[in-house]
């Protein structure tokens, strides 16, 4: 069943938090909302063109949940998943942006035998050996790849609060404040950052076939003790993508 709210395919972003999607929200031209189980989509207008927002809530599973609900009634351009994440490469810092060409899933793990007694030593599992995605029935992937269009588009945005690198977002429900954790994650996943939800995501939109692209800001760095959690940067996060969505209509990128 599709949604009928509009005569052209939306763009569809999503966001985990208030903090992550609310400011998002006010910036919608004729707004009118539609809800669907527990999730609330505020539909209306950018520049023009038809765009839907939605809180996601916290967690891979919630997040395909809403990534499929909104491929489901609307048909999208595209899906946006976007909002804060935690450094895991150093030479990050608070506000920087990542551009996730490349979303891994952080907490796929073949772990050794060990018999009881021997205790868990995370070290020794193996982060290299689940391909859990079935892109399609004769495909399976452990690493998941935004849409290089909305990518680009994104890499061309001026941003004057940090900067916007390519690179591998990772998600998974954990939050990781161990920087021995999180060194290993970065050095054998090649993670620069952490959250909860893009996996998630951009595996519902691989296998319904909707371009998807997962865009973080840092709001929080292990590595610095003064980088703590920042609400404040889900809203520069969200600046960031209104221009992106911009530049997404105004280049006809994905049409």
């Amino acid at each position: 069943m599709k949604s009928y709210t509009f005569a052209k395919r939306p763009i569809v972003v999503l966001g985990p938090m208030d903090s992550e999607s609310a400011w998002l929200i006010d910036q919608l031209d004729h707004h009118t909302e539609q809800t669907f189980g527990a999730y609330t989509f505020h539909e209306g207008t950018i520049d023009n063109c038809p765009v839907v927002i939605c809180r996601c809530y916290i967690g891979v599973v919630n997040s395909a949940v809403a990534a499929a609900l909104a491929i489901q009634y609307y048909d999208p351009l595209c899906v946006i998943i976007q909002g804060t994440s935690g450094a895991h490469d150093p030479a990050l810092h608070q506000g920087d942006i990542v551009l996730g060409e490349n979303v891994v899933h952080l907490g796929r793990f073949f772990t050794p035998h060990c018999d009881k007694g021997d205790g868990s030593d995370p070290f020794t599992w193996d982060p290299q050996g689940s391909e859990i995605v079935a892109v399609d029935p004769d495909e399976f992937t452990a690493v998941l790849h935004s849409d290089m269009r909305i990518i680009d588009a994104a890499a061309a945005v001026p941003y004057p609060d940090g900067r916007v690198i390519r690179g591998t977002i990772g998600a998974a429900d954990i939050w990781n404040k161990e920087l021995d954790m999180i060194d290993h994650l970065h050095k054998t996943l090649g993670s620069d950052c952490e959250e909860m939800e893009g996996f998630g995501v951009l595996q519902a939109c691989a296998q319904l076939g909707v371009p998807c692209a997962d865009i973080r800001v840092i709001s929080n760095s292990e590595w610095h003790k003064e980088e703590e959690f920042n609400e404040k940067y889900g809203e520069s996060c969200q600046m960031f993508v209104l221009e992106v969505i911009r530049r997404l209509i105004a280049e006809k990128t994905l049409l």
